[in-house]
């Protein structure tokens, strides 16, 4: 199992609890593949990931590479992959390929993630790290923390985020989910942490601002909570993200933001904070929904509901099905993972990766 398909869905619908979210709108609608669709699939495998396990993190933002875990005899860790050549660059090797695994984030020169070191423990056992790919230097950066009994702290669940060179993630410090939101400054090598309390996994917008999700009284519903990274003093959440009680899988590339609904029920999607968000998609439950592994880069949307991967256009309104499990998308390029078969420890899939530059115009719906 990998940390893509945990099913974190329960843990987060509790901390969520019953949410609300604004407005209505046109949803997109669903589009037919283009006819050229499996075939630009078909010839954008990387061929290594036709003999090794390939589980990509985050695109690199240059259209031709991707960061990934690679689990293969003669290495096993946190890799960057060139998708044309298969050429390797090995950035850090996992202590145990048995048991680590790694999600985290790029922002043009950081690579940060987070490193989880055990299978069984809902990812309590972390380490943080940062790769300046300017330098090739690797550093930690930050660790779970321990019970006075020896146990980790549980941790909510997201992976590091990092913009323009600040480093920011949320971590168990305490009874009845206690955490710190932390924010890295990765040029001065200073850790600052700029909210002690109950906080959900913490992101940032543009500016830079940091964010995150909190329930400031015990059984309220969580709102966006805001900090300056650069002193840690509470600003107020851009835009529209203070009307958002009850969101805790918020995604954003910066300055669009798409998240499912408070039950995961529904996808919402606002081009800016500025934009009150508007419902673009629902789910058909009680047997489907909208899970947490949403993300977005610029017009391009991809989300995944009741095992169907899809890859939406927010400017022609339309979203395909994307053929696979759309796992990442950046600026540059979409990257889709062929469907496991059965449970796995490192599955084989094959990782295709997409310049959007080449994906085919949806038809009509």
């Amino acid at each position: 199992m990998t940390i893509r398909t945990l099913p974190v869905l329960g843990a987060l619908v509790l901390c969520s609890a019953a949410g609300a979210t604004h407005g209505a709108a046109p949803r997109w609608c669903r589009a037919p593949q283009p006819p050229s669709w499996h075939r630009l699939l078909a010839s954008s495998v990387v061929s290594l990931s036709r003999r090794a396990s390939v589980l990509p993190i985050v695109g690199a933002g240059d259209g031709r590479r991707f960061f990934a875990q690679l689990y293969s005899p003669g290495f096993s860790g946190v890799v960057r992959i060139d998708a044309r050549t298969s050429r390797v660059t090995r950035i850090r090797p996992f202590p145990s390929a048995r048991n680590d695994q790694a999600d985290g984030s790029f922002d043009g020169r950081w690579l940060v993630w987070n490193e989880y070191h055990s299978l069984s423990d809902f990812f309590a056992d972390f380490t943080t790290f940062a790769w300046d790919w300017r330098t090739g230097t690797v550093m930690q950066i930050g660790a779970a923390k321990k019970d006075a009994d020896g146990h980790f702290w549980p941790s909510p669940w997201r992976q590091p985020d990092v913009r323009n060179g600040f480093a920011t993630w949320a971590q168990g410090v305490g009874p009845d989910g206690q955490t710190e939101v932390h924010v890295y400054d990765l040029a001065r090598h200073l850790d600052r942490v700029v909210r002690t309390g109950h906080a959900q996994g913490s992101f940032f917008l543009a500016g830079p601002v940091v964010v995150w999700p909190e329930s400031l009284m015990r059984g309220e519903l969580t709102r966006m909570v805001a900090a300056d990274p650069r002193t840690g003093a509470p600003v107020s959440p851009p835009g529209s993200l203070t009307r958002l009680p009850g969101i805790s899988a918020l995604f954003t590339d910066g300055r669009a933001f798409a998240y499912p609904s408070a039950k995961f029920i529904s996808l919402w999607w606002a081009p800016s904070p500025r934009r009150a968000p508007q419902r673009r998609f629902r789910a058909r439950p009680p047997n489907s929904y909208v899970d947490n592994l949403v993300r977005i880069a610029g017009r391009f949307v991809i989300f995944s509901s009741l095992g169907r991967g899809y890859v939406a256009d927010t400017r022609l309104h339309r979203y395909v099905n994307a053929g696979g499990d759309p796992v990442a998308i950046d600026r540059k390029a979409l990257i889709v993972s062929s469907w496991s078969q059965g449970k796995h420890l490192h599955p084989r899939n094959r990782i295709m990766f997409v310049p959007l530059r080449s994906l085919p115009r949806p038809g009509p719906c």
